[in-house]
């Protein structure tokens, strides 16, 4: 039985690309400080490893999650359903994710 990968973590990318974990840290949130090819060599690390922020951790560092709760009645009605729809499309353009829980 194969142990299973261990997902990248920023200090990897950090590592690949010969930066400190701030300056990854500073990439993914769209810096405007860093030099145009380090920041290309961080993207390359990052696609290189396949890395992807823990959303946990930043949700905790940020002191927010970034997701938004819709709860709703009859979501099988064109309607509601529509609306909901709308909600998560807007979220997800925002950079949020948006959940939906019907009471119905």
């Amino acid at each position: 039985m194969s142990v299973p990968a261990k997902a990248p973590v920023m200090a990897d990318v950090a590592r690949l690309a010969g930066v400190s974990h701030q300056t990854v840290s500073r990439v993914i949130n769209g810096s405007s400080s860093i030099k145009p090819e380090t920041r290309e060599r961080v993207l390359q690390a990052i696609e290189r490893l396949g890395y992807r922020p823990n959303t946990a951790a930043r949700a905790l560092v940020r002191g927010r999650s970034g997701i938004i709760g819709v709860i709703g009645t009859a979501r099988t009605l064109f309607g509601p359903m529509s609306i909901h729809r709308t909600v998560e499309d807007a979220a997800r353009a925002a950079g949020f994710f948006a959940t939906s829980v019907s009471l119905s």
